[in-house]
């Protein structure tokens, strides 16, 4: 049986060989711990010291060992830069490969779809524009008739909807529109919207106020934000104000103008009819028919008329101012048998 030192000694000779198949084994950690375990390593004490040779040999071969491994090492950073480089360009040109592709087959196809709703959308509508100094008349796609007044602008559909016709105004324009039960026109005018199925209205959008006039039928106007209705017109002749910074509106009612009853003068040899004659020239064809002179104040019968027939053959001229003067509240002066005078009684 070995002694403690020479079975020290055998295994370090062993260890010492430049064997391949030991250094294989000495890698593996189930043949050193099969061998040697912990406790005979930390007793282990060397009799004789380890030969010059062999420890540079044992030197060498770990630094070797240590560089080969680094080498490896440095190999595998190099060739995974080399990889992740070569990765990079190939996903970079494969991408500028594809990109000019599919922009080139792209562009021309949304240019083209642009081209044409741009081209759709301009097609549908029509524009009026008066930027002259006259009046401008204009048939709408209905047959409704519009006079555009200068620096005033109208925009409508080509061709009216099935149920609606609808049409916008900037500055002021009369329409007269063609009766259609079934499909109401509106005129948007900024804030307002007058809506109307057969009939006339003036619309002027200028200054700080929108107006709306009734000429004939009838209309709503209604504010297009709240699509509250401000006013059913049907007096003809009546006027909506509308003010768009305060949201107030106002009706105004047409003025009545009483309207002159129609003058009748007949003349047939000695008769003159008259109706509705003013007074001063009924005094004037009296003093031409008889020869005479009649003074009056002219301010005082500016407003009277008179309506009669006077037989200038049968009737004297005194008598006929006579009766001029008892329908009016006149008295007559007679100054001699060829002049006379005429004023109001209350005087």
């Amino acid at each position: 049986m070995l002694s403690r030192k020479a079975k020290a000694r055998d295994i370090r000779n062993n260890c010492m060989k430049p064997n391949k198949g030991l250094r294989r084994k000495l890698n593996r950690k189930a043949f050193i711990q099969e061998n040697f375990s912990d406790q005979q390593w930390e007793s282990f004490h060397a009799d004789e010291p380890l030969p010059q040779g062999k420890s540079e040999e044992m030197h060498r071969f770990i630094l070797g060992q240590i560089s080969s491994k680094q080498q490896v090492r440095l190999r595998l950073i190099r060739v995974a830069k080399y990889l992740s480089a070569a990765a990079i360009i190939l996903v970079v040109g494969f991408a500028l490969f594809i990109r000019p592709k599919h922009t080139d087959n792209q562009k021309p196809q949304l240019t083209a779809n642009n081209k044409l709703q741009e081209e759709e959308k301009t097609s549908l509508w029509k524009e009026v524009s008066n930027s002259g100094t006259e009046v401008i008349r204009y048939h709408l796609p209905d047959s409704s008739f519009v006079t555009i007044y200068p620096a005033s602008t109208i925009k409508f559909k080509k061709q009216f909807d099935q149920k609606l016709r609808n049409v916008y105004l900037q500055g002021k324009a009369r329409f007269k529109v063609k009766r259609d039960a079934m499909r109401p026109f509106s005129v948007f005018s900024g804030a307002l919207k007058t809506t109307a199925l057969g009939t006339s209205f003036t619309i002027n959008t200028r200054g700080h106020q929108i107006s709306v006039k009734l000429h004939t039928g009838k209309i709503v106007v209604a504010d297009t934000l709240t699509k509250q209705a401000l006013a059913y017109i049907s007096n003809v002749g009546t006027t909506l104000l509308y003010d768009p910074s305060l949201k107030l509106s106002r009706i105004v009612k047409p003025v009545e103008t009483i309207r002159p009853a129609a003058e009748l003068l007949k003349r047939e040899g000695n008769l003159i009819t008259m109706k509705n004659i003013p007074l001063a020239k009924v005094l004037q064809l009296l003093t031409e028919a008889y020869g005479i002179k009649v003074n009056s104040n002219q301010t005082e019968i500016s407003k009277i008329t008179f309506t009669g027939s006077v037989d200038t053959g049968k009737e004297k001229p005194e008598d006929v101012l006579k009766l001029i003067c008892l329908i009016n509240n006149m008295t007559l002066t007679s100054t001699s048998a060829q002049e006379f005078s005429i004023q109001k009684t209350d005087k």
